[in-house]
């Protein structure tokens, strides 16, 4: 979403499009069930089968780690746009608080006319915190990251152990509000996204302003700002520059790799072993994806930084760049899809198909972007979204 355009850089582009496209696997679960669901595989559909395989494919290998990706090149962004800004001699203050404004009203749109589970607003709102940081050294920059992630881990932790010695009758109740809905609230969700689009407006704002500020507060401001300035850090160090020899990124890709797999793996088992069970699943059991996420993100990235700097091997990636320049106009463009397909004012699938029968979706909708993005940028040099921001962030309007 960041960059001029004469000035790209390929690694990002790359990465930035492999993550747009890699978080529809996360994503799906919020467009076609009840939002329960994308913490808890108990709620909502069948989790048996080719049903819990696809679970467990998505846990260990999407669910966080794409939106990890994401949130870091989100702080490597604000570096760039930064830097860029003084070297044309623009005010940095100025010109990046029009740039957040117009997130930030892209992500209210997004939010509470189309889709609750909007980022764009938890990003706008965090932006300030690597705005802050743009000038510190990237060891600094980077430990504060992690504390501010360690924070969120220990915060976490904490709601488990006073939730847990709770009777189990009033456990019951909060997993019900929290985790477990009743049946009868989920057919509710159900039938609500199966009908036309004013129907859906209340129940979508309900959702989108509690994110924005209960789950923002508890959960995203923590690990969103700790993920910004991790990525902020490495963008500084050179690693998300494409800077550093390819054995570097060799050694980390498997080292992040197999420790990040490792504790996702791990949280999986211990979750599945309480049967998914409330309040430990949803604060503790997650604590090891919550972790093992952040090392997998990088670990992908490091991946592709690796390839790009010692092997000629370039299949696809051109594709996954042009995805990568067009990452804001193709997030959206996943939600239109998406919410067509699966609420009441278009098919009305919502709740409707197995999670296996999720995935032509997400092939589907990957196809598209690539083959558009592709023939969008033999014509054009920006994102149609992307191309408006800009517009709206150097229009003379303040």
């Amino acid at each position: 979403m960041t960059g001029t355009q004469k000035e790209r850089i390929a690694l990002l582009d790359i990465i930035r499009g492999i993550a747009v496209l890699g978080i529809l696997l996360m994503n799906i679960r919020m467009f076609s069930e009840p939002h329960a669901a994308y913490f808890n595989p108990l709620a909502g559909n069948s989790h048996e089968g080719a049903a819990r395989l696809w679970w467990q494919f998505q846990y260990l290998f999407a669910d966080q780690k794409f939106m990890a990706i994401f949130s870091m090149l989100f702080g490597a962004s604000t570096a760039i746009i930064c830097d860029g800004l003084i070297r044309r001699g623009d005010p940095v203050l100025v010109t990046y608080g029009k740039r957040i404004i117009g997130l930030l009203l892209i992500g209210l749109i997004h939010a509470y006319l189309l889709w609750s589970g909007d980022i764009l607003v938890t990003y706008a709102l965090t932006s300030f915190v690597p705005f802050l940081f743009r000038n510190v050294r990237w060891a600094i920059t980077m430990s504060a990251g992690i504390g501010f992630l360690c924070f969120g881990m220990l915060w976490s932790y904490l709601s488990y152990t006073d939730l847990a010695p709770l009777p189990a009758h009033i456990l019951a109740e909060i997993g019900a509000d929290l985790w477990l809905p009743p049946s009868v609230q989920l057919a509710h969700e159900i039938a609500t996204y199966q009908s036309g689009w004013m129907a859906q407006f209340g129940l979508r704002a309900t959702e989108a302003f509690g994110f924005h500020t209960e789950v923002y507060m508890h959960w995203g401001f923590w690990r969103i700002s700790g993920l910004m300035l991790v990525g902020l850090g490495l963008y500084r160090s050179g690693f998300l520059g494409g800077k550093l020899p390819g054995r570097i990124y060799g050694l980390v890709a498997l080292g992040a790799l197999i420790s990040g797999f490792g504790l996702a793996g791990y949280g999986l088992k211990a979750n599945e072993a309480t049967d998914w069970a409330f309040p430990y699943a949803m604060f503790a059991g997650n604590l090891w994806n919550y972790a093992g996420s952040v090392l997998v993100g990088i670990g992908y990235i490091a991946s592709v930084g690796f390839i790009l700097n010692t092997t000629r091997f370039r299949l696809g990636f051109m594709a996954f760049s042009n995805v990568g320049k067009a990452a804001l106009s193709n997030y959206l463009f996943q939600t239109l899809a998406c919410t067509f397909i699966f609420y009441g004012y278009g098919f009305g699938l919502f709740g409707e198909v197995t999670r296996a029968q999720t995935v032509p979706v997400i092939l589907g909708v990957w196809a598209a972007q690539l083959a558009l993005s592709t023939l969008w940028f033999r014509h054009f040099e920006k994102g149609p979204v992307e191309a408006m921001w800009h517009r709206f962030t150097y229009a003379s309007w303040f």
